[in-house]
C-alpha cells in the first residue's frame, strides 16, 4: 500500500530538528508522496529546496488568506514566477478565512481572485482553503470560472451541501485527522457520502494530528490513521482508501508512479518540438490566460500528427535539448499548446540560446496579455531576441472579444491592445490575426483596427484550421 499526503507544512519551524527522521518514519509507514504546501509566496524557494532533498516531494505555490493582508497588490505575473518550477504543482494555498480574520475580507477575496487567475494561466490546480467562508467562496470559485483549473478544497470540515458542490464542480475533497476525532461524526458522514475517486487524505502537519496522536506535533506517517478512518466509515478496506486515494493524488498533481510499480504503463513522451513546414514550433506550457470557445486545445490539443498535452510545464533546458539545431529551419516559433509569455523567464532563455547559435528568425504567437498578467511592460525585454510577435486580436470591440475568448481576468482587451502598441517599440514585426467565421466578428473592422489605429499588420486566420 502506499499512501500520499496532499496536504503537510513540513517548511515551518517544528520540524526543523528532525526532519529527516520524520520523513524516513513517513516512508516506513508507506507514504510514498508529499505535498508541502506555500503560504507565503517570497518562501516558494524553501520549499523547492526540501522537494530536491526528498524523493516524491512536491510542492504548491500562494498565499494562505491568513497572509493576504501582506500581499495586498499581488500580480498574477508574480504567483506565475514563483509556481514556475517543475515540481510546483499546484497554486494555493488560497481561500477564504473568516474565522479568524487575519486579513481584511476584502483583501483575502481580492488576493484569492489573482490566485485562481494564477491558476488558469499556468494551468495548475488549486489548493482551496475555507473556514466560515462557504458562501463567498462558492461565488468568488463560479465568478473566476474555478471548476477550468480544477483542485481540492482541503481539510474538509464544511457541510455536506458545500461538499457536494466541490465535487459536481470537478474539485477533489480531502479530509484531515479531524476525521478521526470523536466529536467529528457529522463529518465521517459527509466522508461517506462522496464519491471515492473524489476523496484525498492529508496530515495538514504540524495541525490536527489524528487519534491516536491527538494533542502531538502531527506528521505525514500520520496520515495511515486517517486513511483507516475512512476506510471504517465507508466499510471497505484499507487498501481500497490507499489505491484510490493516492490515484487521486497523481491524477490532480500530475505525478507519477514509481519504476518498480508493475502495474505502471510507460508514458507516450511528451512533444516539446514540432516542425510545421519550413518552421519549428515550442510547446512552452499547458497554460493560458483565455478560454477560448473556438479553440480545440481544451478537447482535443492536436496539430496536425502532433498530440501537444503536457502534464507540466518544461525548463529551458528541456526545450533546447528538443530543439536540436536550430539552424535547420527558416524560424523558431513560440506557440504551442498554451500561452508563451507565461513562461516568459523559459521563453527568453531558450530565445537568447537560438541567437547565440545564429541569425535565426524567432517569432512569438501570442494572446498579448503579458504585460496585463505581470504588472508591467515586458516588451522591452523582447528587443534583439524576438523578431516577429503574432497577437490574437480576435475581434473588433470588448464584448465580441469577451464572448469568444472567455479571459481569466478583466481588462484583457485593453491590456492586449496595449502589448501590440507597446510590442511594436521593440520587435520589428508585429501582426494582429483574426479568425474569419467568428459569429459577431467584422474582419474588416478588425483589419481596419489593426492597421489604421494600432499602425501593425494584419493576418487574417480560419476557423477550425490548426497549424
Amino acid at each position: 500500500m502506499i499512501f500520499a499526503d496532499s496536504h503537510a507544512h513540513i517548511d515551518f519551524p517544528d520540524f526543523n530538528q528532525d526532519l529527516a527522521k520524520v520523513m524516513e518514519r513517513a516512508w516506513e509507514s508507506g507514504v510514498g508522496y508529499v505535498n508541502v504546501i506555500g503560504t507565503d509566496i517570497t518562501k516558494t524557494k524553501q520549499l523547492l529546496s526540501l522537494c530536491e532533498q526528498f524523493p516524491n516531494v512536491y510542492c504548491s505555490a500562494g498565499i494562505h488568506p491568513h497572509n493576504a493582508g501582506r500581499f495586498p497588490d499581488i500580480t498574477v505575473g508574480e504567483i506565475l514566477a514563483a509556481a514556475s518550477h517543475t515540481k510546483v504543482r499546484a497554486i494555493g494555498e488560497t481561500g477564504l478565512d473568516f474565522f479568524y480574520d487575519k486579513s481584511p475580507k476584502e483583501v483575502q477575496i481580492e488576493v484569492f481572485r489573482r490566485q485562481i487567475q494564477a491558476a488558469h494561466a499556468a494551468g495548475l490546480p488549486l489548493v482551496i482553503h475555507s473556514r466560515d467562508a462557504e458562501e463567498v467562496t462558492r461565488q468568488v470559485m463560479e465568478e473566476e470560472q474555478a471548476q477550468a483549473c480544477g483542485g481540492v478544497i482541503h481539510c474538509f470540515t464544511g457541510s455536506e451541501e458545500f461538499a457536494q458542490w466541490g465535487v459536481d464542480q470537478g474539485f477533489y475533497i480531502s479530509f484531515s485527522g479531524i476525521v478521526t476525532f470523536r466529536t467529528a461524526q457529522a463529518l465521517r458522514d459527509v466522508a461517506k457520502t462522496l464519491p471515492l475517486d473524489r476523496l484525498l487524505i492529508e496530515t495538514d502537519a504540524p495541525y490536527l494530528a489524528p487519534v491516536p496522536h491527538r494533542g502531538k506535533r502531527n506528521e505525514p506517517g500520520f496520515v495511515v490513521q486517517v486513511a483507516e478512518t475512512l476506510a471504517q466509515v465507508r466499510d471497505i478496506s484499507l487498501e481500497e482508501v490507499a489505491q484510490a486515494t493516492t490515484e487521486n493524488y497523481r491524477r490532480l498533481f500530475g505525478v507519477e508512479g514509481f519504476p518498480h510499480e508493475e502495474a505502471q504503463e510507460k508514458e507516450t513522451p511528451e512533444i516539446l518540438a514540432y516542425p510545421i513546414g519550413r518552421a519549428l514550433y515550442l510547446n512552452v506550457t499547458r497554460g493560458c490566460t483565455l478560454k477560448c470557445t473556438f479553440c480545440p486545445k481544451w478537447s482535443h490539443p492536436q496539430v496536425h500528427d502532433y498530440d501537444l498535452t503536457l502534464k507540466r510545464n518544461p525548463d529551458a533546458q528541456a526545450l533546447i535539448q528538443a530543439m536540436g539545431d536550430p539552424g535547420r529551419y527558416e524560424e523558431i516559433v513560440f506557440c504551442g499548446f498554451g500561452e508563451p509569455t507565461l513562461r516568459l523567464e523559459v521563453m527568453l532563455a531558450v530565445a537568447r540560446e537560438v541567437k547565440r547559435r545564429g541569425d535565426i528568425r524567432v517569432r512569438l504567437n501570442t494572446d498579448g496579455l503579458a504585460n496585463r498578467v505581470y504588472g508591467r511592460d515586458v516588451t522591452p525585454r523582447f528587443k534583439g531576441l524576438i523578431d516577429a510577435v503574432s497577437v490574437s486580436l480576435n475581434a473588433q470591440d470588448e464584448a465580441t472579444y469577451d464572448c469568444h475568448c472567455k479571459p481569466a481576468f478583466g481588462g484583457a482587451w485593453q491590456g492586449m491592445l496595449d502589448f501590440i502598441r507597446a510590442a511594436k517599440k521593440h520587435v520589428p514585426e508585429v501582426t494582429a490575426t483574426a479568425i474569419d467565421g467568428l459569429e459577431g466578428v467584422d474582419m474588416e473592422a478588425c483589419r481596419r483596427l489593426a492597421e489604421d489605429e494600432l499602425g501593425v499588420g494584419f493576418r487574417a486566420r480560419h476557423l477550425n484550421r490548426v497549424g
